[in-house]
């Protein structure tokens, strides 16, 4: 777990999280977080995947915040509302090992 809560700041840039990048199929780290409004930017290179991003009252039981999103090559930006959540993680589901997804979460209330 991150020892760092993102979001519930007015100085915005301290609610921004970058997941470290996830090659192939895989989890990321868990990030806890404090805001209700939940904004990611999406880098996906070397081909399509398909990933979700999840969230956590309690950092061990998670549910998907949307269906799982399947994208090109590219950067996609996401927004998800009202969710009172602690903790969240993103989970790569379809890929392949030449792919890649970084992700960057910006947390606000």
């Amino acid at each position: 777990m991150s020892h760092t809560i993102f979001g519930g700041n007015a100085d915005r840039p301290a609610n921004i999280h970058t997941f470290d990048t996830i090659t192939n199929t895989g989890t990321s780290s868990t990030l806890e977080i404090d805001g209700v409004v939940i904004t990611t930017v999406d880098r996906i290179a070397g081909g399509q995947v398909t990933y979700q991003l999840q969230g956590s009252l309690d950092g061990t039981n998670f549910a998907p915040l949307d269906d799982a999103k399947t994208k090109d090559i590219g950067n996609h930006i996401h927004t998800y509302s009202g969710y009172a959540l602690r903790y969240l993680r993103v989970v790569v589901t379809a890929s392949a090992a030449d792919r890649t997804l970084d992700m960057s979460i910006c947390c606000d209330s």
